[in-house]
């Protein structure tokens, strides 16, 4: 059974691939509510989704200062923008083509971080707080 690998999975912001990601990480979380009543039975909760959440985290090298002006001018700007993932077409993912894991949204950019270390391309961590739904 051939395995899908992390080199094979790419993050998308306005339709292209983040350039030079080096680390990827995709949550997706349902908000439950306590739904007990006099009639649950037992000492456990019954539990139900009330809502679903999800984020991205991108890590990336950035030597492109037009690059790192676009992350804080997408920063600033405080709107959703269009992101998603995908696998790459690449020889070692050719069960996961049929797995249908692209996905998108609108995301916010929330968080980033940005390392300048002496004689060292420019490290960069993005999250992105998803606004509304998958697709």
């Amino acid at each position: 059974m051939s395995k899908i690998k992390g080199q094979n999975f790419r993050f998308l912001k306005n339709a292209a691939a983040i350039p030079e990601a080096t680390n990827c990480s995709i949550t997706l979380q349902g908000n439950a509510e306590d739904t007990s009543t006099k009639d649950t039975e037992g000492m456990f909760t019954q539990e139900t989704i009330v809502s679903n959440q999800w984020s991205a985290q991108v890590d990336t090298y950035q030597s492109d200062t037009a690059a790192l002006r676009a992350i804080i001018a997408t920063f600033i700007a405080a709107q959703a923008v269009p992101v998603g993932w995908d696998q790459t077409a690449g020889a070692q993912n050719r069960v996961a083509q049929n797995a249908n894991f692209k996905r998108s949204g609108n995301a916010i950019l929330n968080d980033f971080t940005m390392n300048f270390n002496d004689r060292e391309t420019v490290a960069v961590s993005l999250q992105f707080q998803g606004s509304g739904a998958l697709s």
